[in-house]
């Protein structure tokens, strides 16, 4: 019986692939193998480290399948190119719960590549899946049975149906834009990341304008507020009896350095005494903080150097400092807050940002402002003053600056005390 092309090669064999026998150079040398020469295959049988490694080798012609086996021992030589794995199963998913579970794994980078994974706070994944979930119960509301439901059942039709919802539900724009960017990022996964053919429905779905009145606080009430600020009636009892006091020792101080740097609070949180930078006499020139918000969306994995910003020194962050006996901790790595306190940074701003809303209801001030509303006022108040608010580091332009910081009312208030004249009068 014919056989494939035979010479001794180490590593190379002849197989049959009827009854996996080996069979080379002669028919009868190996228990008789009888089947055709069209079931006949060359093998590569080599070790590497004391493990058998095996391959077929598709070509029927000798010359070819020793280029084959050789390439294959380089193959085996190369750990990096050559990773022997069971290939994976992956189970088809098309409910729409199932989705959506899958989409949450994706925002916590479950089974994600590194080079693919993203960081995202606890927070947003947790609104975003609530937005998605919160559509699905508009569908079972619908009768529509969700145990069935499958990603491919959406259609103009439903989305259209429910934006009619959210547009009776959503007061405010900015709530209306969360529900659709959560929507259109599970579209946009499903097809970018899983190739689901699915038509993206949510791109047409144009988000609401938001309109931008940057707000600051006046004077007097900052004031108030920082008068309200002590030990006395600071308990705060909360619907189910429980108490909690909102009051620390450093509350007022930390307060205020929000209000005297600009920064966010968080960002002010992790000041500490080595960022402070002084002349040669050991004056304030200024401190140097960090832009979390960036480095979260565009340096989450520290590639690159940590986007830095120069808050300008003033009379009021100077008294504050020498209230904190900077001159005794400078260059030390001590927070500027707190340091003695064992509170997370990110707990203390939360802290920080509940205590500001209970004394500014303490002292009787309106609700239309919060603990955010220092950066905007800060801001306002650098930019009218200096003009030098883009030369800072404070935000990545001044379009950003002038759409979400800039009160206009207090801008244009300033221009008017300035009594310019148009035509030189």
């Amino acid at each position: 019986m014919k056989i494939l092309k035979y010479k001794k090669f180490t590593g190379l064999h002849i197989v049959c692939k009827k009854c996996n026998k080996l069979i080379e150079v002669s028919q009868y040398t190996y228990k008789g193998c009888k089947h055709p020469i069209d079931r006949q295959k060359y093998k590569a049988i080599l070790r590497q480290d004391g493990v058998r490694k095996t391959r077929d080798l598709k070509s029927l012609e000798y010359d070819d399948a020793i280029k084959e086996l050789l390439d294959f021992k380089h193959e085996l030589s190369n750990p990096i190119r050559f990773i022997s794995r069971a290939p994976k199963v992956e189970v088809k998913i098309d409910l729409l719960k199932d989705c959506i579970m899958m989409f949450a794994d994706w925002l916590e980078n479950v089974d994600v590549p590194n080079h693919q994974k993203r960081p995202r706070t606890k927070g947003y994944i947790t609104t975003t899946v609530q937005y998605l979930v919160k559509f699905s119960k508009f569908l079972e509301d619908n009768k529509f049975d969700l145990n069935k439901f499958k990603i491919y059942d959406l259609n103009d039709v439903i989305v259209g149906k429910y934006y009619d919802y959210l547009d009776e539900t959503c007061k405010m724009a900015t709530t209306y834009n969360h529900n659709t960017k959560a929507l259109k990022n599970f579209n946009n996964f499903l097809i970018n990341h899983k190739g689901f053919n699915v038509p993206n429905l949510f791109a047409k779905v144009k988000l609401r304008y938001e309109g931008m009145n940057p707000k600051s606080i006046k004077d007097d009430d900052f004031k108030k507020l920082l008068e309200a600020i002590s030990s006395e009636d600071s308990i705060l009892v909360h619907p189910n009896g429980r108490k909690k006091n909102m009051y620390r020792p450093y509350t007022k101080d930390a307060i205020e350095l929000v209000a005297y740097t600009g920064m966010r609070i968080e960002e002010t949180m992790i000041l500490k005494f080595s960022d402070i930078a002084v002349d040669s006499l050991g004056n304030v020139q200024y401190l140097v903080g960090t832009d979390l918000k960036f480095e979260r969306a565009h340096n989450w994995n520290n590639t690159k150097a940590p986007k830095k910003v120069l808050i300008p020194t003033s009379i009021e962050l100077e008294n504050l400092l020498n209230k904190l006996e900077y001159k005794k901790y400078l260059d030390t790595d001590k927070y500027l807050i707190a340091d003695d306190f064992d509170i997370s940074r990110k707990t203390l701003a939360t802290q920080l940002s509940h205590s500001f809303t209970f004394f500014r209801k303490k002292a009787k001030l309106s609700d239309d402002f919060s603990i955010r509303h220092l950066r905007k006022t800060f801001l306002t108040k650098l930019h009218t003053q200096t003009g030098f608010i883009e030369s800072l580091g404070y935000q990545r332009s001044a379009k950003v600056m002038m759409d979400n910081y800039f009160d206009k009312v207090e801008i244009v208030k300033e221009i008017s005390k300035r009594a310019f004249g148009y035509y030189n009068e």
